[in-house]
């Protein structure tokens, strides 16, 4: 009978991710053994070269063998991270990328100069939300911002719920199944909003066959279809943002490759100040309209 000790098995599941494909062997390694030990990745190293009891064994080939399927590690080990914080995910959400962060970052600069214009709390919507990571970091960052979560999604919504809450946020994210802006139409919000912010669906419905397969398998496809032509989401909110936007207010919508310059034209039908953000790849990712009236 073989003995692992903890850096035995990083060492060798790393090379044996790796003969399957895996291109970030060692790292997924620390990540499964973490999860499967209740410790972190410091700890792992901290402990390095502790014998691994055989309950452990059995809880780390379970997840091993999940991952091996393509199975994203995320959804194995039920968790993502996301601008230095840890998330719940489930395959009832999208899993949070770094495009996500780059919106979330200039949503927090751009709530934040709103907000120093005017007596008044910022309040937020955050549309299609999927796991909350969003709507749950800015009510980390502002601690005054009330954010308004929708999505059509109930049982997303559960697990954004379980995410404001366990960060603390929960009196300060309001939950709301439904499409788009919808649910907020009965909420009287329309002209208060400091800020709409999205993360919606934009990828062209015949290109989701040809999507990496752990995302095209595995993740929801409500959180990717844009329709046809990508936009149907990103144009619906770009059709209804500007009614909930107080002065100086804005919408923030994160897009796919090629479609900012269509996305800025949908924006320019009712809104000034239209431009463009890159993400941290230096790609053209998040698109902005501000109401100047």
């Amino acid at each position: 009978m073989n003995v692992w000790t903890v850096l035995g098995m990083i060492d060798w599941s790393k090379g044996y991710l790796a003969e399957k494909g895996f291109t970030n062997s060692r790292l997924e390694s620390e990540l499964l053994l973490s999860h499967a030990l209740s410790t972190s990745r410091v700890g792992l190293y901290v402990e390095h070269d502790r014998v691994l009891k055989p309950e452990e064994l059995s809880r780390y080939k379970e997840l091993l063998k999940r991952r091996l399927t393509g199975e994203p590690v995320q959804y194995v080990t039920g968790t993502a991270a996301f601008m230095f914080s840890e998330f719940e995910v489930n395959p009832s959400v999208l899993i949070p990328r770094p495009e996500t962060e780059a919106l979330t970052e200039i949503a927090l600069k751009t709530i934040g100069e709103v907000a120093a214009g005017g007596p008044d709390a910022p309040v937020v919507a955050d549309v299609g939300t999927g796991s909350g990571v969003i709507a749950t970091t800015i009510a980390l960052k502002i601690p005054s911002a009330v954010v308004h979560a929708t999505d059509t999604s109930s049982a997303a919504v559960v697990v954004a719920a379980r995410n404001a809450a366990r960060a603390g946020v929960a009196d300060r994210v309001r939950f709301h199944v439904g499409p788009y802006l919808e649910p907020l139409r009965g909420e009287g919000l329309a002209g208060k909003l400091s800020a709409v912010v999205a993360n919606p669906p934009y990828v062209r419905s015949g290109d989701i066959a040809t999507l990496p397969a752990e995302v095209r398998d595995f993740e929801p496809r409500e959180a990717l279809d844009g329709g046809p032509d990508g936009l149907d989401s990103l144009r619906a909110i770009a059709q209804d943002g500007h009614e909930f936007l107080a002065p100086g207010g804005v919408v923030l919508l994160e897009v796919g490759d090629g479609q900012a310059p269509l996305v800025e034209d949908m924006l320019r039908t009712t809104l000034g100040g239209v431009r463009t953000f890159k993400d941290y790849a230096g790609r053209d990712r998040i698109v902005m309209g501000r109401n100047d009236g």
